[in-house]
């Protein structure tokens, strides 16, 4: 099966403080032009209300939201994941979260049980979409 994905957006709550975790997230953002349209989008960070009412328009098909009682996937089921994909929306939380409505409304999946900084998870996703292309593509990265 050939790679399908076209876009993916990835919405974030917050700003990217740390300059060491900018440019791994500008590392992965170049490795994946080749595959994909990327579009990352930051949202301010101001409470669950306000936070709520600009999420809810990223919303719909193909959109899940990072959340650590999630489904979890290794590597290769996430790289099988993709393949049948072809627009996605990943939705990160800011340091307090998602409010619960928000959540009720996209399917759920983890990086992992183990809680991370919202920027951290920013860079681990983009490294996982490449990782998953890497894998689609039979190439070496993964290994």
């Amino acid at each position: 099966m050939s790679i399908v994905v076209t876009k993916i957006r990835v919405v974030a709550i917050g700003k990217m403080k740390e300059k060491f975790l900018r440019e791994a997230m500008q590392e992965y953002e170049k490795r994946l032009v080749p595959f994909c349209k990327l579009e990352l989008i930051e949202l301010k960070d101001e409470g669950f209300e306000k936070e709520s009412k600009r999420l809810e328009k990223y919303l719909g098909k193909g959109t899940f939201i990072l959340d650590v009682d999630g489904k979890q996937l290794s590597s290769s089921e996430f790289a099988k994941f993709l393949k049948k994909q072809e627009n996605l929306t990943f939705i990160i939380g800011g340091p307090d979260g998602i409010e619960k409505t928000i959540k009720k409304q996209a399917s759920l999946i983890s990086l992992s049980k183990m809680t991370f900084t919202h920027e951290m998870s920013r860079v681990f996703l983009l490294e996982q979409i490449y990782r998953a292309f890497m894998i689609n593509s039979n190439r070496k990265y993964h290994r």
